[in-house]
């Protein structure tokens, strides 16, 4: 489960009279309330009954004869949980989304009864392992705790239908979701071999600012690279006559085939993605490649189905009111079901059973990235857009509602421009560089952005946000002026203007030496917008970036953090902080306090990036250091950043506690280490260091730090 947002996308809903699919819930309505446990089997005949006018004959059609028949399933109907089925996490991990709950395996958090199966979060302190599979010697204590069930190592799938039956949640801080995640990664760890999210929803009933109580669900994909490098793409679903999820059992699927991956809700099918907006690109001795066409949703992979409830985290706690709401709880999620059927007309490909709408919205999903770095255009001009993208970029979108869409469009006069439309809150367009994060610090820093708008429509307080992105949160935006409505502006601003204004809804900056997407529109509200004539112009950066640190000594840390520098923190799951504390004979000293394994901390240049060549030669960094606890096996990387994933690191030796220790190595040397995260080939650029001193301890510790500087000999 990763970060989303939510608006309204109506939907136009299947005509189901005469569908005879007595395993399905009511076409159309609540579902028909209460438990609705009856015969299992889908027959093709009955599907393909739909009038035509809703229906629309699909590439995987089969003969009449197909049908879905039924592999497995538990109908809760034991006294308790079966686990010969399910088993548990256990954990207070966080689930990589600095969610507030801890998964247990008792009756008080999952339970059997009345034939359904209730997940229970509830408002209690608990302490727990701080790591996925629950094996961590460090420890976490979470406010709430809830349950995760899954089959993972019982029993995996590859194709068919995934039903189940389930009434949600309610409350501000609530996160149901039901979903796929692989057993094997054919393609390497989260998410290049993907994950299929068949229902998620947050805050169900919450009313924000007087909106409509929310009401969506979203079916997603997330696929792509490695993380940070994955992607996500889905679409949003709300239930007919304003009906909410939370009051009512609804039946949620999806119809996995080769090739295809369709959603429904009580049987209305609302969204489909295919091969060609889905991707993998995986690590291999070192190597990152392309996965095959299909990939990471292909034969090759076995996945798993989980059903939990979190509390708060990336999406619930920072969507509608915010925060979590300790008043709701306890909440459960009710499980009817749970059902998986296998298609007759060709289980290896899982097609031949498909039931298609053709109302149902087609998610364009992403395209496949280029591997490596692409030759940008040199200054003294990038024209990114006019009349069409250059051929170094391609258009993409963070699209979680369906609220946004963009095209080129015939303007008199101007021939095509670039048009932006948005009916919600959330989502955005870009221009994502083709390759790899290019390097832009060739570009003076008095270099401008330049664009021609012209504002077609908007909403009441409607902002116009444009950016610069090095990956989310390292991302600089400005606020376009939209007062005056139909008339042709140009904008201008400088990339030093425009880095410093820094992130405006989260704490982040980009930084030229990595970027990701070079020009982002994101308007706060609905909004109809056109663009034009979008460049880059000015001239070489000379050195490569600021001038910074004087030789032969700059202390960075000695009593205080030294001129120029801040502080920051990479801390997604609450685990790493940081202060000063007195230090007998020595006065101040920095403390870094970690308690899990996410996380970093470290010496951000204010007006990064920054020229450190001088200090190359004979250069070198040094500082003393003291553990002062720490659990066994975790190491300690100290590295210089030019922006994820050009990093340098080493690892330092760890004394025993107690005893201050001194530690030395060239600057050179450093940069020569290059990033040893196996997933990220990269090496720092000392022509443009946006963070001088990170702190990454790989597990708990507590350390201290002093008279850290860069010293020539």
């Amino acid at each position: 489960m990763k970060n989303h947002e939510l608006s309204v996308k109506p939907l136009l809903t299947k005509i189901c009279a005469a569908i005879a699919l007595v395993s399905l819930a009511g076409c159309g309505g609540s579902g028909g309330g209460g438990n609705n446990k009856s015969s299992a089997a889908l027959s093709s005949a009955a599907l393909s009954s739909v009038a035509p006018s809703s229906t629309a004959a699909s590439s995987s059609s089969a003969p009449a004869t197909a049908e879905w028949k039924l592999v497995w399933s538990d109908e809760f109907d034991g006294a308790s949980i079966d686990t010969s089925k399910w088993n548990f996490e256990k954990n207070c991990w966080g689930g990589g989304n600095n969610e507030q709950q801890c998964y247990t395996d008792r009756a008080t958090n999952a339970y059997v009864a009345d034939g359904v199966l209730n997940i229970v979060a509830q408002r209690e302190d608990f302490t727990g392992s701080d790591s996925p599979e629950g094996d961590s010697p460090s420890t976490k204590t979470l406010p709430y705790t809830s349950a995760r069930l899954r089959t993972k190592n019982i029993k995996e799938w590859t194709f068919g239908r995934f039903e189940i039956r389930a009434k949600l949640p309610a409350g501000q801080g609530t996160w149901p979701a039901i979903w796929m995640l692989p057993t094997n990664s054919p393609y390497g760890t989260w998410a290049s071999s993907g994950e299929i999210d068949i229902m998620e929803a947050v805050n169900l009933k919450v009313v924000t600012n007087g909106s409509e109580p929310e009401a969506n669900v979203h079916g997603t994909l997330h696929f792509g690279r490695n993380w940070p490098g994955n992607v996500n793409s889905g679409a949003a679903y709300k239930l007919p006559n304003k009906a909410n999820p939370a009051d009512d059992f609804h039946t949620y699927a999806v119809e996995w085939e080769e090739g295809e991956i369709r959603w429904y809700v009580d049987n209305v099918h609302f969204a489909t993605q295919r091969e060609t907006g889905w991707y993998g690109q995986y690590m291999q001795d070192g190597v990152l490649k392309d996965a095959p066409l299909g990939a990471p949703f292909d034969r090759y992979s076995k996945f798993h189905l989980l059903l939990n409830l979190a509390v708060g985290g990336s999406w619930a706690g920072n969507v509608n009111n915010k925060g979590i709401d300790e008043s709701v709880f306890p909440q459960k999620m009710l499980v009817d079901f749970v059902r998986v059927y296998e298609c007759t007309g060709s289980p290896i490909t899982g097609k031949g059973c498909a039931t298609i709408d053709a109302n149902a919205e087609i998610v364009a999903g992403h395209q496949r990235p280029v591997i490596g770095a692409v030759k940008l255009p040199e200054p003294p001009l990038f024209l990114m857009y006019d009349n069409a993208l250059a051929s170094v970029l391609q258009f993409d979108s963070y699209n979680p509602d369906g609220a946004i869409s963009h095209s080129q469009v015939e303007e008199a006069g101007r021939g095509n421009v670039w048009s932006v439309v948005k009916t919600g809150a959330n989502g955005n367009v870009y221009f994502k560089i083709k390759g790899d994060p290019a390097d832009m610090s060739n570009w003076s820093t008095d270099s401008e952005i330049v664009f021609d708008y012209k504002v077609n429509s908007k909403a009441d307080g409607a902002k116009l946000l444009v950016k610069i992105d090095s990956g989310w949160p390292n991302v600089s935006d400005v606020s376009v002026p939209v007062a005056e409505l139909g008339v042709w502006k140009e904008f201008r601003i400088t990339l030093a203007n425009l880095i410093a204004n820094g992130n405006s809804l989260a704490s982040g900056k980009a930084t030229l030496t990595s970027v990701v997407n070079s020009f982002v529109v994101d308007p706060s509200a609905a909004m109809n917008v056109s663009l034009d004539n979008i460049r880059l112009e000015g001239k070489a950066a000379t050195g490569g970036g600021t001038e910074f640190a004087a030789l032969p000594l700059f202390t960075a840390y000695g009593d205080a953090i030294g001129e120029g520098l801040q502080v920051q923190s990479y801390n997604p799951s609450g685990h790493i902080s940081s202060s000063e504390k007195d230090e007998a004979g020595r006065g101040k000293v920095f403390n870094v306090v970690k308690t899990g394994t996410d996380g970093n901390v470290f010496f951000n240049v204010i007006s990064n990036p920054v020229n450190l060549t001088k200090w190359s030669a004979q250069g070198k960094l040094k500082f003393d250091f003291k553990v002062n606890s720490k659990a066994e096996g975790t190491a300690l990387l100290i590295k210089m950043d030019s922006g994820w994933p050009n990093v340098s690191d080493v690892s330092v030796p760890l004394p025993a506690n107690g005893v201050w220790t001194s530690y030395s190595i060239g600057v050179a040397e450093l940069i020569a280490r290059g990033n040893s995260v196996a997933c990220c080939p990269g090496i720092a650029k000392l022509n443009a260091i946006t963070n001088l001193f990170v702190v990454e301890p790989s597990g708990a510790i507590d350390v201290s730090f002093d008279n850290v500087r860069l010293e020539t000999e």
